[in-house]
């Protein structure tokens, strides 16, 4: 028993691989990547036919395993579901937020089909990325806010602040500062005055004492000229430390109160935020917000040409929020051909005479209206919703396109600004939709609208595509 014990032994020991370190698992991989040694002859051919093709074949499934997770960048953000601006909620305003959203109920089936027309150009491009990094301490501003303002008071976290979306205000009589620390810092002092309505007795109402008619009258006197609204709004901007151009102030006014917007700039970036103030019936300032956050380049990508982003409207997924001035001009279209369809209509009713109604006083008959013989000719046939269950299809074509900066909501709240396109269309409106190149960001999975079932007595559902 002993001696084949030590027989063994001694085989153990002879072992020349014994002491031979343990080899990595990506040793293969590693040495594949090297410079490869060159075999001449027809010897070192034959002989490496028969092990190196099993090396290879080895080697080529761990580069595939391992090269792309290695070489592929993980994407800057997820997309939040709903790109389209706000704060990021807190998480029960989130949960009312989707009760709501579950009982949303469309009215219609459409379905919108896109064409890209022959202006639309085939370029591609770059562009570069921005996050925004909230900036300063959120009580020092509200200390700021409160010397500027003469609110006096000490700040507060509200009950609805929680840790991940912190607030904070002071209150004193109707005079409000607020901040909420999370997404675009935002801040704001609101100052609501008890206007005293002129009230005159109503003649039709003298028996009873308990009805009045009251009604605010303005005082368009009390309210600043637009050049000193101009220079207030200039004058509170500079206050604050906020960054912005003298020209991009909007200013509007009339006998009931005025208003001022602009651009929030960081280093002179547009960032797609706004800044607003107000001014009550009294000319007194009732209302001042903006925001604290800073924009931080992430990186330049490529991007997508205009033509290949028409076909993006469609998903739903690549949405984001352009720059006011677009809205603006596209409200500023739509009130021209409210004006002019206006100004049409009272043309037509000029030019056409009055047509007399089938009437004889003789035998003391009604005139016939259009309704009343329809109702006799024409018997009232009401569809079954039921039984059309296919979309309507809209054919859109679009005209132009404009590269612009979008704002767009991760789902962590964090806001960005990123490359991507206004798309006008022959229909007079427009949609947004980042120009970034595929997997630079994360999207949301789409959701397609179904159609109502015949069966089906409540509102449509959506469902996630995984």
């Amino acid at each position: 028993m002993n001696e084949e014990f030590e027989l063994q032994k001694r085989i153990a020991s002879a072992d020349p691989g014994r002491d031979a370190p343990e080899l990595d698992h990506t040793l293969v991989t590693r040495a594949s990547l090297g410079k490869p040694r060159r075999l001449f002859g027809f010897r070192g051919l034959r002989l490496g036919l028969g092990v190196g093709s099993i090396s290879l074949a080895v080697t080529a499934v761990a580069l595939a395993i391992t090269l792309p997770a290695v070489m592929t960048p993980s994407p800057l953000f997820t997309v939040a579901n709903s790109s389209g601006g706000g704060e990021k909620l807190s998480s029960d305003a989130e949960s009312s937020s989707d009760m709501a959203e579950s009982s949303l109920y469309w009215p219609g089936w459409i379905s919108y089909e896109y064409n890209a027309g022959p202006a639309v150009s085939a370029t591609t491009g770059n562009g570069q990325v921005f996050q925004g990094n909230l900036v300063g301490e959120p009580l020092e501003i509200l200390k700021e806010m409160s010397i500027l303002f003469g609110v006096t008071g000490e700040p507060i976290r509200d009950e609805w602040s929680d840790d991940s979306y912190p607030s904070y205000s002071i209150t004193e009589e109707n005079a409000s500062l607020s901040i909420y620390w999370s997404g675009t810092g935002t801040w704001s002092f609101s100052n609501w005055t008890n206007y005293q309505d002129d009230c005159a007795e109503d003649a039709t109402e003298t028996l009873n004492d308990e009805f009045q008619s009251c009604e605010p009258q303005p005082t368009p006197e009390l309210i600043p000229s637009a050049s000193e609204l101009r220079s207030e709004t200039v004058s509170l901007l500079q206050a604050m430390g906020l960054d912005f151009q003298a020209d991009s102030i909007t200013i509007y006014r009339d006998d009931w109160g005025a208003y001022a917007s602009l651009p929030y700039l960081t280093e002179g970036i547009d960032s797609g935020l706004q800044t607003y103030l107000n001014w009550g019936m009294d000319g007194q300032l009732t209302y001042f917000s903006s925001h604290s956050i800073e924009l931080v380049a992430r990186g330049s990508f490529d991007t997508v040409s205009a033509l290949d982003s028409v076909s993006r409207i469609s998903e739903g997924r690549w949405y984001g929020n352009p720059p006011k001035r677009f809205y603006q001009g596209l409200e500023s279209r739509m009130a021209a051909d409210s004006r002019m369809a206006s100004d049409g209509q009272r043309a037509d009713a000029n030019g056409v005479e009055a047509q007399s109604d089938s009437y004889d006083p003789q035998d003391g008959s009604e005139p016939t209206t259009d309704s009343d013989a329809n109702q006799i000719d024409e018997p009232l046939v009401v569809e079954d919703p039921k039984q059309n269950n296919e979309p309507e299809i809209i054919q859109l074509t679009v005209e132009r396109a404009e590269a612009t900066m979008l704002s767009v909501w991760d789902s962590s709240g964090n806001y960005w600004l990123v490359p991507g396109y206004v798309l006008f269309n022959d229909q007079g409106w427009f949609d947004s939709v980042i120009s970034l190149e595929e997997g630079v960001i994360e999207l949301p999975e789409p959701m397609v609208m179904l159609p109502m079932d015949d069966d089906q007595r409540g509102p449509a559902i959506s469902e996630m595509i995984d």
